[in-house]
């Protein structure tokens, strides 16, 4: 963001606030890819006080989908870039960061925030939105992978990245008390 603004010779305090010259891009990207009218694409804040936007899940998937198959060289060098540097995505140990790695050039994934996750499965051109009601991020990678799973990812997440496919619970003495794991199966309407 901060890059942004430089770019365009934007002033750089106050670039997280809503009417700031990046965030008003910044919607308007977002409601590009998402193929929605800007005013329909709504405000939040996420934990780190930067400006979110929320919009429907179906949109957040649609426009991962787009951005992996666009033939502008704008969208094929982000998703190139994230696909050929997975730790600069997220981090070491992070979810999406691991199964970039684990599955290169076949999915793409960034974490979001309060239980949001967006992907796309490269080769069927297929973009995935979704999103934990109540923000569980754990619950959110858990969810993933069972989605990845259902969808077909060969071989499943589960076998090529266990840690991330059911995850402990621990109390506060550390001891193993239970675990998340995804149950249930997908519906197509």
């Amino acid at each position: 963001m901060l890059a942004l603004a430089l770019h365009h010779g934007w002033p750089t305090k106050g670039y997280h606030e809503a009417g700031h010259p990046v965030q008003r891009r910044s919607r308007q990207v977002l409601a590009h890819w998402a193929d929605l009218p800007e005013t329909s694409v709504k405000d939040g804040v996420d934990g780190c006080g930067v400006l979110t936007f929320a919009i429907p899940l179906r949109s957040l998937a649609l426009a991962y989908a787009r951005l992996a198959v666009s033939r502008e060289p704008a969208p094929q060098r982000i998703t190139q870039a994230m696909m050929a540097h997975p730790y600069l995505v997220a981090g070491q140990g992070r979810p999406c960061t691991a199964l970039m790695r684990a599955y290169p050039g076949r999915v793409l994934a960034k974490v979001g925030a309060e239980g949001v996750y967006g992907a796309v499965l490269l080769e069927q051109r297929l973009g995935i939105g979704l999103k934990v009601e109540d923000g569980h991020t754990w619950a959110s990678v858990v969810a993933l992978w069972a989605v990845l799973e259902q969808l077909g990812l060969d071989p499943p997440p589960r076998l090529k990245e266990p840690l991330f496919a059911e995850v402990p619970l621990r109390n506060t003495r550390g001891e193993t008390v239970g675990a998340l794991r995804a149950s249930g199966k997908l519906s197509f309407v």
